[in-house]
Formats: structure tokens, C-alpha cells, sequence
């Protein structure tokens, strides 16, 4: 039995190549372990972090080797168990890497329910993304009518999800992304009070004094690097802001944090605070019992970008990381079923 994975072929440079890495065939022909599960992989979720594993001082603790398969999570139904917890037939996620098939632990596996066409959301408004922006805005603080919130990436997996929770609790929202069409988008769908495309107009600072001459109240950053240090300044004084990504960061080569960042933070007493979702899991229950109330209902949005094809998993995260991509980025694998 073998399955077709996606491989590291070479390190990369600053900006990830989708000939940086390789498809290929590999054996999967071992009996399970008992607790171990074999899933046939139909989803994969594109992340910004993935681009962290391959730096040779990986970000976040664990590194993708040159010659391994790549590393990531994804949506799969269970084809053979040793498992007291699934069966075959289940519907599972859990980190499968990219391939077509997977040998996972099921201690390392939770359910995913719902109808199958809307599996996927399991990795993105009802997954880490949507718990993200969920929690994130309570963690920012009582986020509401009265607020002026920016958003960077608001047209991202996170950002998408932030708006439109936002704007349900009446605050005033204004969105920064790049590109014609996703601005289109966040005004005419997410219905977003203000856009800033930063591939067109002025430099961003003025920007943003003109989108908010008072200035902002809050500012929910997934972006980092010069986009956080001008939205840092466009605060109000005793403005709030939550550090919860930092997409400009894994191809930026050396930080752009400048002192003066830092002296504007004391200056005009702000309260900056990063924000790990994992730190939060206790509430995720909650959290993902009222986004699927919201997405039953029709007031949020599921936004998503799918990509068809294991092989087309290399370009779409580079896109994702060039900002060519709206929403969830979620592969599609072909030929699992």
C-alpha cells in the first residue's frame, strides 16, 4: 500500500518556491499499532505557521527537515482502526501532513461532525482561525458600539472572522488588505465601515489618520512588522491592540520593531498584548458552540479559498504568504474518495 505526499525537496530561501518542494510516492504498508488509526485524507489546511517549520531556527520549536513529508493538519475518514475511540467511517482531524494517507494516534485526533460539505469549516471558521478571532476579541476587551477597530489582513482566515463578529456588537470597523478584489470584498459581502488597500492610495500612516482622524480605539494585528508599528501609531491614547499574528514576518528577513515603537507604547499608554489561542483552550467549547450558532444562522460567514489537488499544496501557501489568497486556504485532496 503506498500514499502520494508532498516532501521538502530543498531549504529554502527568504521567499518559498513551489519547486521547493516534491510530490512523491511513499510505502504505507505497516500494520497499525493499537490506539492508531489509517485515514484517508480530503482536507488540508494552509496555514501562515507552516512557513515557520522550515526555517533552519524553527519558530515554533519543531523544524520540517529537508526530505521530510510536510508537516500540517487535515480532515480525514477513519479507513481502519485499532482504535476504541473511531471507527471506520468516522470523520476525524488531526495533524495528518500532506499526503493522501495517514497512520495517526487517536489520542492526537478529535471528532469532526457535520454534514460533508461543510467539513472544511472544520478548519477554518469553526476551527483555529475562527476560535482565534473569537477569543481574540474578548481577549482584547470589551470590544463594542463606540469602539473604532482596526483590522489588519481583514480579508485572512482570522481577519475575515473578526470583522464580522465585530460588526455584529456594533463597533466600527476598518479593514487593511492588499488588492482590488479583496477590498471589494470586505466592503460589499462583510459589509466593513472603512477599507484600506495598502496597494493603493497613500502611504499607510496617512491612511489611517484619514480613515480615523480621532484615531483608533483597538487594533487586532495579524500581520506584525511595519503594519503593526503604523497601526501602533494610529492609536488613541490608552489604545488597545492584540499581537495575534505575524504573516509579514516569515519572509521579512530581520524585525522592524524601531525604539521609537516602544517609547510611543509608554508615551501614550497603550496596552499591547500578544495572544496565543492555545493558551485559551479551556474555553474553545464555548467558543465553537457559539460560532456554529452564528454560521447556522447566516450572520457569519464562512470565507474560504479551496484549492483542488495534494500537488497544488506548495503554491498555495506561497500564495497565501504573497497575499494572494481570501480566507481559509483549504486543499481539496483529489483522489481520496
Amino acid at each position: 500500500m503506498s500514499r502520494m505526499e508532498i516532501a521538502l525537496k530543498r531549504q529554502p530561501g527568504q521567499h518559498l518556491r513551489p519547486d521547493d518542494f516534491e510530490l512523491r510516492s511513499s510505502a504505507l504498508d505497516h500494520a497499525l499499532d493499537k490506539g492508531q488509526v489509517r485515514l484517508r485524507v480530503h482536507w488540508l489546511s494552509i496555514d501562515p505557521y507552516q512557513r515557520g517549520l522550515l526555517d533552519q531556527v524553527p519558530m515554533f520549536g519543531r523544524r520540517v527537515m529537508v526530505g521530510d513529508m510536510m508537516a500540517g493538519r487535515g480532515i480525514g475518514e477513519v479507513i481502519e482502526s485499532r482504535s476504541e475511540r473511531f471507527v471506520p467511517g468516522d470523520w476525524v482531524i488531526g495533524e495528518t501532513g500532506w499526503a493522501t494517507e495517514a497512520i495517526v494516534p487517536d489520542s492526537a485526533l478529535v471528532p469532526a461532525a457535520g454534514a460533508s460539505e461543510f467539513l472544511s469549516h472544520h478548519l477554518g471558521v469553526l476551527g483555529v482561525p475562527g476560535l482565534t478571532a473569537f477569543l481574540g476579541l474578548y481577549a482584547l476587551g470589551d470590544v463594542g458600539e463606540g469602539d473604532v477597530l482596526l483590522v489588519s489582513s481583514a480579508a485572512g482566515a482570522v481577519g475575515s472572522t473578526v470583522v464580522q463578529l465585530a460588526k455584529a456588537r456594533g463597533v466600527k470597523v476598518i479593514g487593511l488588505t492588499s488588492g482590488a478584489a479583496k477590498a471589494s470584498f470586505l466592503r460589499e459581502q462583510l459589509k466593513v465601515d472603512g477599507v484600506i488597500d495598502r496597494l493603493q492610495g497613500p502611504p499607510l500612516p496617512q491612511a489611517l489618520r484619514e480613515a480615523a482622524p480621532d484615531g483608533f480605539s483597538c487594533f487586532f494585528d495579524n500581520v506584525g512588522e511595519q503594519m503593526l508599528v503604523d497601526g501602533l501609531g494610529a492609536l488613541r491614547p490608552r489604545g488597545r491592540a492584540l499581537l495575534c499574528g505575524y504573516i509579514a514576518g516569515y519572509e521579512a528577513g530581520a524585525p522592524v520593531v524601531p525604539a521609537e515603537t516602544l517609547r510611543l507604547i509608554m508615551r501614550q499608554r497603550l496596552e499591547v498584548r500578544g495572544f496565543l489561542v492555545h493558551d485559551h483552550a479551556s474555553r474553545f467549547g464555548e467558543a465553537r458552540s457559539a460560532l456554529e450558532d452564528l454560521l447556522r444562522s447566516g450572520q457569519l460567514q464562512a470565507v474560504q479559498t479551496v484549492v483542488q489537488g495534494l500537488e497544488r499544496a506548495p503554491a498555495a501557501l506561497c500564495d497565501l504568504l504573497a497575499g494572494r489568497a481570501s480566507g481559509k486556504v483549504v486543499v481539496r485532496v483529489l483522489g481520496s474518495g
